[in-house]
């Protein structure tokens, strides 16, 4: 009796354990509140539409800290898909160096298909999150291994450099870097840029993220899947204060969150959609006693373009008149150029151009850094609790 008894226990946690079968896991890096708030205030003003994500019923508020405190990418992913808050710069790895299991790995045992997406590599710290184990979230190497033999089956992102042909095809991938092939009933590895996407300020051609979500949906049809989808560029504009181009990148994950919205309107009963956020960047503050949403403005190019190009020349008519400039930086550029340290988003000259930009605009940055801001979640299923630690999400959300 005690044997039958048990048997039934294990059979009613195998049906409610997994009960959707379609989960959507949106990650917005770096995005805070405000973040959101701007990014919702320019469409609503500029292009006279609502992001897709207010269309998600329910919000909660996600803590976010890791072990040292402020949270890196790589601790803040591992404590969502493994349940366990870690130190940063960890994938996957406990506070003592054991080793965790992200929910993939359970789900992918049980049947359902795996995707993981990023604009960001392919090998950078929250897609990593979804199947590598590492002390350091720079083993790229070791990062690239673990990726190969997950056995997951699909991968779209950027990071050509990471990863070749015949080494994908030898652990069983259709390797490819474009989305017009396909998608093929095997495992596939889609390497779209050599490093991260461009910045959509820099090339408006850029592949949407929401043609890779797109894809992916097509690639697994009605079978059981989970879906990791990072807008990781997000984060990158906010550590350079780079507000358009911020905007811009939470405009193009949005986009990918309709896609998700119009599955759900096929499969109400079965869809999980989950949308939040790592971690917040920047220390945005919107409004000093003023905001002016007709300033923010696209230039034509983002701060990695600046910097690019800074790089390139010593000569400040060449460096103003490809960015087709419409201030003075001159004295701030030969600060710079002159200075023996690396030229970054932080150099004079760059932090002296972004600053003008955003204070004509009202908009103030207080770090170049992440922050233990809250960060907002969004859900089309209830749950009760409205404060949420980030390594409680799945399980307040009956996945674990």
């Amino acid at each position: 009796m005690k044997k039958g008894i048990n048997i039934f226990v294990f059979l009613l946690i195998a049906v409610f354990s997994f009960s959707y079968k379609y989960i959507f896991l949106f990650v917005a890096d770096g995005m805070g509140l405000p973040h959101l708030q701007i990014a919702r205030m320019y469409k609503q003003s500029l292009i006279n539409s609502d992001l897709n994500v207010f269309n998600l019923p329910y919000f909660s508020i996600i803590e976010t800290s890791s072990l040292n405190g402020v949270t890196d990418s790589a601790a803040a992913i591992t404590a969502i898909l493994s349940g366990e808050k870690t130190y940063n710069n960890r994938i996957n790895k406990s506070s003592s160096g054991t080793t965790l299991s992200p929910i993939t790995y359970e789900l992918k045992e049980r049947g359902y298909k795996i995707g993981v997406i990023s604009t960001n590599t392919l090998v950078d710290a929250t897609p990593a999150g979804a199947y590598a184990f590492v002390d350091e979230r720079t083993s790229r190497n070791e990062i690239v291994k673990y990726l190969l033999e997950s056995n997951f089956d699909l991968f779209i992102g950027g990071g050509k450099a990471y990863f070749n042909q015949q080494e994908a095809e030898k652990h069983g991938y259709i390797y490819s870097d474009t989305l017009k092939k396909g998608p093929y009933t095997e495992k596939e590895l889609i390497a779209l840029y050599y490093g991260n996407f461009p910045f959509l300020t820099d090339n408006e051609s850029r592949v949407p993220l929401s043609d890779t979500l797109s894809y992916a949906i097509n690639k697994f049809g009605n079978e059981n899947f989970f879906i990791l989808i990072e807008g990781g560029r997000i984060d990158h504009a906010a550590h350079a204060h780079d507000t358009f181009s911020l905007i811009k990148e939470i405009i193009d994950f949005d986009d990918s969150i309709k896609i998700a919205l119009d599955f759900l309107k096929q499969y109400p009963d079965d869809t999980l959609i989950i949308v939040t956020s790592d971690h917040a960047t920047g220390g945005l503050t919107l409004g000093d006693g003023f905001l002016s949403l007709n300033k923010i403005r696209d230039y034509g190019f983002s701060y990695e373009k600046f910097v690019d190009i800074l790089n390139s020349t010593d000569n400040y008519e060449v460096f103003s008149n490809k960015l087709n400039l419409s201030i003075d930086l001159k004295d701030y550029f030969y600060i710079s150029k002159n200075s023996s340290k690396t030229l970054t988003y932080q150099s004079d000259v760059v932090k002296f151009y972004y600053d003008h930009l955003n204070t004509q605009a009202g908009i103030n940055w207080s770090s170049f850094g992440h922050t233990i801001d809250y960060v907002p979640l969004f859900s089309n299923i209830a749950c009760d609790v409205y404060f949420i630690n980030n390594n409680e999400i799945f399980s307040i959300f009956e996945i674990f």
